[in-house]
């Protein structure tokens, strides 16, 4: 279970749509995940975790979410109450005094639950060679990891956002632990090369199987024509 949530919100004044607020959620310090909208619905406000849009199905779908329905609630609840406590602030005092933490090391992952997922695709998009998921110790599952091929080789990205006014990408779910980074970001590329390894492996023996079809194909031919050839009697 978890033990602290960090959550911060920031009001928009002047909102075009129907989100009012963005807002982001540290989980034990462990994780992060940005993107959250508080939205206003036909029955009152709402949390929505950062979605992406599948055009093949054209749905959205949760890049990040909570895993039990408790820790769920407790996000969209502190969402919630932070948005009403900023809201009533003057925009210059709704800042938050301590910065998001950043831990370079300092924690042991080797006790962290990890169930990583890898989705090597068929036809690569540019540089996208697969898609991964990740569940963090039956809490936060992260979706939208990225595998990329890169000039100096494979590379893992979390799922990211465009800025556009900025022209920027930033991260929408990731470790906020450096160490836990390299973890999920070796175990993505471990179980890839070992599904690719795979696939290659079966696409040889394929292959080998075609040949020596290929190869007895004639011997066959013949004498099925032999048997279907008529005689000098017929």
């Amino acid at each position: 279970m978890h033990d602290k949530l960090d959550i911060r919100v920031y009001p928009i004044d002047e909102p075009k749509g129907n989100t009012v607020a963005f807002a982001s959620v540290a989980v034990d310090d462990l994780v992060a995940i940005r993107g959250i909208r508080v939205v206003e619905g036909e029955k009152g406000l709402f949390v929505s975790m950062p979605q992406s849009f599948d055009k093949n199905t054209e749905e959205y779908h949760d890049i990040a979410f909570p895993m039990y329905k408790e820790l769920r609630d407790d996000i969209k609840h502190g969402v919630l109450d932070e948005y009403e406590e900023k809201a009533a602030l003057a925009p210059e005092e709704r800042g938050y005094e301590k910065p998001e933490k950043n831990t370079a090391g300092d924690l042991d992952v080797s006790g962290i639950k990890l169930d990583v997922r890898v989705y090597p695709l068929k036809e690569p998009q540019g540089n996208t060679k697969a898609f991964a998921g990740v569940a963090i110790d039956e809490m936060i599952t992260i979706r939208g990891i990225r595998v990329v091929e890169g000039e100096k080789g494979l590379f893992v990205t979390m799922p990211q956002s465009h800025d556009k006014k900025t022209n920027e990408y930033h991260d929408i779910a990731f470790p906020i632990v450096g160490d836990l980074r390299k973890e999920i970001k070796n175990q993505v590329l471990a179980k890839y090369e070992a599904k690719e390894k795979s696939a290659d492996k079966s696409l040889a023996n394929g292959l080998k199987r075609g040949a020596d079809k290929a190869a007895d194909a004639p011997a066959t031919d013949k004498k099925a024509a032999a048997k279907k050839s008529p005689g000098l009697g017929d």
